[in-house]
């Protein structure tokens, strides 16, 4: 049986997702150190890296927020299970997921608790700054990661935005493993369904150049003779030489760069719009800004 993310008979029937666009708001602005308050840098042993032919791809794994999800990420990633695995399963506008594909080869891996929301306030918050349709609040956690929050329910939750690395499992909510999709396109309401893990910082350009499968056959597994695009390697960025570790850092949520960098989003200033937008921002239309050093 293939393990599949939920509500994909849904999934089948929706039509018109639109592509995910391309990330530009991860151009900011050189910071002069890596000390700079305004940046952190990203642990390498949160790092994970994925090449396909299409280049490398940079994930930022969350501990914080899910520890059991991203320390078996870690395990996998150790253990080589992906390494020559395939993206057996991408539609378009949606997701690209991989793995192992049939539980038969999942043996030795035990499902995991669903770390899929926590208690509210168990982190620092910043306001996304407007109104949200699938949440009370949305905003910032302190690492960067989108974040949504509700005092009714007393749970927080990461979301579904392009980018976002999240556990494939079967309709117990419990029965997450190996598989792993990465979000081609805001699915919001897939929040709080699924555990969200990390996201991608760097290298969204080549999971978008995928080989895609069809939704209406056996949702969006790609068939026979065909098959979806390798990961030749997935490594741990803190198992690299050190000299071969990327660097890669992230502005920090609640700076007044943060804030400068939203407002660009929000406030649309170019001549180009001489029909100004509506000052509103979404969350998944804002990529925190991430700068790679040489």
């Amino acid at each position: 049986m293939q393990r599949l993310c939920l509500s994909f008979a849904i999934m089948l029937l929706l039509s018109g997702l639109s592509s995910a666009s391309a990330q530009d708001a991860n151009e900011a602005p050189a910071p002069e150190a890596t000390a700079d308050p305004a940046w952190r840098v990203v642990d390498p042993e949160n790092l994970v890296l994925i090449e396909t032919k299409h280049g490398v791809t940079a994930i930022e794994l969350t501990p914080e927020f899910a520890p059991n999800h991203t320390a078996r990420m870690r395990a996998l990633v150790r253990a080589g299970v992906y390494d020559k695995e395939y993206f057996y399963r991408v539609i378009d506008g949606f997701v690209a997921q991989a793995g192992l594909q049939f539980d038969e080869r999942m043996v030795g891996w035990e499902p995991l608790k669903n770390e899929n929301d926590r208690a509210y306030g168990e982190a620092a918050f910043t306001p996304l700054g407007n109104a949200d349709l699938f949440a009370s609040e949305v905003g910032h956690n302190q690492d960067g990661f989108a974040m949504a929050r509700d005092t009714e329910l007393d749970r927080e939750w990461l979301l579904h935005c392009p980018g976002t690395l999240a556990m494939a499992r079967n309709a117990d909510p419990d029965t997450g493993a190996t598989e792993f999709y990465i979000v081609l396109g805001a699915q919001r309401y897939l929040d709080r369904n699924l555990t969200v893990f990390g996201r991608v910082i760097d290298g969204m350009q080549y999971i978008q150049k995928l080989e895609r499968g069809d939704r209406a056959v056996a949702g969006g597994v790609i068939q026979s003779p065909r098959t979806g695009d390798q990961m030749m390697s997935v490594q741990m960025a803190s198992d690299l030489p050190e000299d071969q570790q990327p660097v890669y850092l992230v502005q920090r949520p609640g700076t007044n760069l943060f804030e400068d960098s939203k407002q660009a989003r929000r406030v649309r200033r170019e001549a180009f719009f001489y029909r100004k937008p509506p000052e509103v921002l979404d969350i998944c239309g804002f990529d925190v800004p991430v700068r790679k050093e040489k």
